[in-house]
């Protein structure tokens, strides 16, 4: 079965099988697989083709302060990308930046609604119950896009994000403490819930390499992890770093 052949290669146990996890949202290929219609059947299509292909464990990132920092905008530009009509990923451009003073005064305990340790427990609880009923064969982790550097990238893109962390060094690093508390947060609620397992996102890097040098991010960023893991690791739950680009 997907869900115990998942929770063995996560202990590093032998199968008769190599365990394998996937992100789905191909909607032509989950229409045939499926033979359900994605738009008007959306979780229950993807559900059936993990099923039929025998997969063992679901992707998934889940941001829900996401919708928390839209609740103090006004004017929010969204793009949904094109490569999946049935499950379009939503990028949310939520301010303008004019200098490099507006990234590395900014404070999310200050600007955004951050709900409590409390409200997140129950908030990731609800979520991980919705989605591991849906997926019932396969085991359904939790995790974050956002481990750290990614709220930067997002919030201000990745050149503002570069040159803020050129120009003034000192503050950067106190700009990416404050989000670090920020994942520290998410991360300690995640740990008190039920998952087995966590998928830790981060873009640290393009297919063209790193986007800093390797000792800046172990002076400045991978303390960071080693903090947000820690949480997580203390209670048996195995962390999963993921990032796109060239790492090497």
């Amino acid at each position: 079965m997907g869900y115990e052949r998942a929770l063995t290669a996560l202990y590093l146990e032998d199968d008769e099988r190599v365990a394998q996890v996937e992100f789905l949202q191909h909607t032509e290929f989950i229409a045939k697989v499926s033979g359900l219609n994605p738009f008007e059947h959306p979780r229950e299509a993807q559900s059936l083709v993990f099923a039929k292909l025998d997969l063992d464990m679901t992707w998934l990132t889940y941001t829900p302060l996401e919708d928390f920092i839209a609740r103090r905008y006004v004017n929010i530009e969204t793009r949904e990308d094109s490569w999946s009509k049935a499950y379009p990923t939503a990028w949310r451009k939520i301010m303008e930046i004019k200098s490099i003073d507006d990234i590395l005064d900014f404070d999310p305990f200050e600007m955004w609604d951050i709900p409590s340790l409390e409200d997140l427990v129950e908030h990731f609880e609800t979520i991980h119950k919705e989605y591991q009923s849906i997926y019932r064969g396969q085991l359904v982790p939790g995790g974050t896009y956002h481990t750290c550097l990614m709220w930067l990238i997002k919030m201000f893109g990745l050149d503002w994000t570069v040159k803020a962390a050129y120009i003034n060094p000192k503050r950067f690093e106190r700009l990416l403490e404050r989000f670090g508390r920020l994942s520290l947060l998410e991360a300690k609620a995640w740990s008190k819930t039920n998952i087995k397992a966590f998928i830790s996102h981060d873009d640290i890097c393009s297919t063209r390499g790193p986007f800093f040098p390797v000792n800046w991010m172990r002076r400045y960023l991978f303390p960071w992890y080693n903090r947000i893991w820690r949480e997580l690791k203390s209670k048996g739950i195995i962390v999963l770093f993921c990032t796109d680009g060239d790492i090497t």
